[in-house]
């Protein structure tokens, strides 16, 4: 171990696990911290972002303290796609509760959405994408159509609360944009046309990012320590990455809270009756993605 160490984060809809692992990808440590689920309407799925937060901080913490010395070298968060949630970007305070992937609570709202105009986001008008959750919240939540007059709204998904809580980067990755429906097959950067569909505000939005490379800091007083962020993405695509499948044609099953099926397609364009999801956004040199 003396070459240092890696740790990695799962933000997953039930539990936050962390894993500590040698250079070599041999297992060290692991912590792992239940997340509550909340039902407080038929058909809404909810969670409380701050325990979400707390769950990481005690579960990295605790992996931390079984470090021995060796320092961690880089670090990979991946969280639950799908789930968004409203937050104040001058103390990160939430606005709303995470409002889980599993949630329908706006399937009323994308009745009245033209399926035309989103059919460049390859993704169909469901409940289980992001815009039309941050749709509902724009419309239904006085406590976020109050910062957004103030110009303090923040919105996302729970990676880029996270990675904004713990060192102060706006930002999220290109395989997370593909899951939110406002993102277009192909594109590198939230779709103005797709915005507008769903009336989500652009300058409310992270920063769209590679989901690897030097993508800066998490920090926070209980870990005494900085962690470098080498890696951000969906948890999905992380599977897919950690189970080997990096090449066109490989696939992978993940059963967990759902099953989960993804494949590498040698191109944006997929058959019919597949939903083109990026894998990964590789970071290009001289910056972007």
């Amino acid at each position: 171990m003396s070459e240092g160490l890696l740790l990695g984060i799962d933000e997953g809809t039930t539990a936050v696990k962390v894993a500590l692992f040698t250079r070599a990808l041999e297992p060290v440590a692991e912590a792992r911290r239940a997340v509550a689920v909340s039902h407080p309407e038929p058909g809404w799925v909810e969670q409380d972002p701050e325990e979400i937060l707390e769950a990481v901080l005690d579960a990295v913490a605790e992996i931390l303290a079984q470090c021995d010395g060796h320092p961690v070298i880089a670090t990979g968060l991946d969280h639950q796609g799908e789930s968004v949630l409203a937050w104040d970007a001058e103390d990160g305070r939430p606005l709303s509760q995470v409002v889980v992937w599993q949630d329908k609570r706006q399937e009323a709202l994308l009745a009245g959405i033209d399926a035309g105009s989103v059919v460049r986001s390859g993704l169909p008008l469901d409940p289980y994408f992001s815009a039309g959750k941050l749709a509902w919240l724009l419309e239904n939540v006085p406590a976020v159509q109050a910062a957004r007059a103030a110009g303090t709204l923040r919105l996302g998904t729970v990676d880029a609360f996270l990675t904004d809580r713990l060192g102060g980067r706006f930002a999220s990755d290109l395989s997370t944009a593909s899951r939110t429906q406002l993102l277009a097959v192909g594109g590198r950067d939230w779709d103005a046309a797709l915005l507008h569909s769903f009336g989500v505000p652009r300058e409310c939005l992270p920063a769209l990012g590679p989901s690897f490379g030097e993508l800066g800091v998490l920090r926070h007083d209980r870990w005494g320590v900085e962690l470098a962020l080498s890696a951000q993405l969906v948890d999905q695509q992380a599977a897919l990455a950690g189970s080997g499948a990096v090449r066109p044609g490989e696939l992978k099953a993940t059963y967990g809270t759902g099953v989960f099926v993804l494949g590498l397609a040698a191109g944006a364009q997929v058959p019919g009756g597949l939903l083109p999801t990026v894998a990964w956004g590789a970071p290009r040199a001289g910056g972007g993605i």
